[in-house]
């Protein structure tokens, strides 16, 4: 098995080195010719057919499941699933693929109890937050061999280090390049006459005065029973929302040397002590220890509230309500970096989806399962349309043209001074495991019965002990 061991840092040159590859390409045609059942972005199917690989190779039947993402206009969640697999069956007859679309809710412990029990599937689509604890328990295929050194280079920094293991194992196939911050319902925040405390300036940065102040502005609009926004402690899920604030007042969720968690320091502290004033205040849905994070996303969409953690996904799931019948009409929205306390700055969390294989100890399998793979990133040409995310390689555009809020993604991620990202401590030892122990502690805080610094205090003790029993374990 090939390793790969670098240094990482923060990305910088590497990311405008991709978005620039990316901006270049605007307008320009795709010169991949179209798969059997591949979409154009008008959503016109192609009549091409992949030329078989061979009829005669050993049968192979692989289990492929995902999230409800991939989709293309017109299209239902995870729909574009099964575009992708026909596109695959049809290059390589001997191999049957079995897809299976899981719910958000619950979806992490369904892969859990697979894996227990030896029935997980050979393909996941995912997102490192949960893919990288699978890979630290050993579930997981090394994937080092399906890169060369010329696209190791062109992989962002901070990226590889997400799908990657501290000895330098690549566990999982980054597939695109990405952002999850704020979704702002606009035309409701113009309705409450709050557009005076909309981000401003090409990189949209705003204070959290200013955000505070427009939660207030469009509370004041709102009916009784509604609230700007939805904060959510039910469990780990959606807890990059509070770790994007605590960034926001320049707090850090670990020492430099990856090893002690440092949030009970005074800024991580501070920047809770207002999350939870935003409840006292009556800005955000009360009782936010009892509401999950898939909550906020529902409430967003209806058109209830007006700011929600989100991405360019986001903007796809409200048009689909609208058709669907969901919601009555569509409202404008945009794209911002999560609040600081600082001028001119603003936070982001990195990422895109993964595909991780799971070792089932089939080798034939897993030789299909990474062609797969490849040919998903590599070979289909609507692939990143339908991810909504950049190509890490800089060789594909998510459409044709970018609108106005996709360019905006595309700059945000680029930007390193006036835009941070968080430290998604993926890499960090036993780090998913931190994660189920933190939103007790959120959970305390909001119904009083510890302040923000007993929980993040009481926080810091259970993390360093499973840190500690993560990294001795691997001795």
């Amino acid at each position: 098995m090939v390793k790969v061991k670098r240094k990482y840092g923060t990305i910088s040159l590497a990311v405008l080195v991709l978005i620039v590859a990316i901006l270049s390409g605007c307008g320009k045609s795709n010169e991949t010719v179209p798969a059997s059942g591949s979409s154009t972005p008008g959503g016109v199917v192609s009549s091409e057919q992949p030329k078989a690989e061979t009829k005669d190779d050993e049968n192979v039947e692989l289990v492929f499941w995902t999230y409800p993402v991939l989709d293309l206009p017109g299209q239902k969640p995870g729909e574009y699933n099964n575009v992708l697999i026909e596109k695959f069956q049809n290059k390589y007859p001997n191999v049957k693929i079995k897809l299976e679309i899981i719910p958000y809710e619950g979806g992490d412990q369904k892969v859990n109890v697979a894996l227990a029990s030896n029935t997980a599937p050979d393909i996941f689509n995912d997102y490192p937050g949960r893919t990288t604890g699978y890979a630290q328990r050993g579930y997981t295929v090394p994937l080092n061999d399906m890169f060369t050194d010329e696209q190791l280079k062109q992989i962002p920094e901070d990226l590889l280090r997400m799908v990657s293991l501290s000895d330098g194992t690549i566990f999982s196939y980054p597939t695109g390049l990405g952002a999850t911050m704020l979704v702002i319902n606009k035309t409701l925040v113009e309705a409450a006459g709050a557009s005076e405390f909309l981000p401003k300036g090409e990189m949209r940065t705003w204070t959290t005065e200013q955000f505070e102040q427009l939660l207030k502005a469009v509370k004041d609009y709102q009916k009784n029973d509604s609230y700007p926004m939805t904060l959510f402690a039910l469990n780990e899920q959606g807890d990059m929302l509070y770790h994007s604030f605590m960034a926001g007042f320049g707090g850090k969720k670990f020492s430099d040397d990856r090893v002690t968690s440092v949030m009970n320091s005074a800024e991580n502290v501070q920047a809770l002590e207002w999350v939870k004033s935003l409840v006292e205040k009556g800005l955000v849905f009360p009782n936010p220890e009892t509401r999950p994070a898939s909550m906020s996303n529902d409430y967003f969409v209806q058109g209830k509230t007006a700011v929600a953690l989100g991405s360019l996904n986001t903007f796809n799931l409200v048009k689909k309500a609208k058709e669907d019948g969901t919601i009555p009409e569509e409202f404008e929205m945009m794209l911002a970096p999560f609040p600081s306390s600082k001028e001119d700055h603003g936070v982001i969390v990195p990422g895109g989806g993964v595909f991780v294989l799971f070792n089932n100890g089939d080798e034939k399998k897993i030789e299909y399962a990474k062609k797969f793979v490849d040919f998903a990133v590599n070979e289909d040409p609507d692939f990143f349309k339908a991810a909504k995310t950049f190509d890490v390689f800089g060789k594909h555009m998510m459409v044709d043209e970018l609108s106005p809020e996709q360019l905006y993604m595309s700059k945000a991620i680029s930007e390193t001074e006036k835009i941070s990202r968080i430290d998604l401590s993926y890499d960090v030892d036993g780090y998913t495991q931190t994660r189920a122990v933190f939103f007790p502690e959120m959970q305390a805080i909001f119904i009083g019965a510890k302040t923000p610094q007993q929980a993040m205090d009481d926080f810091v003790k259970k993390s360093n002990e499973i840190v500690k029993a993560a990294s001795a374990s691997k001795k």
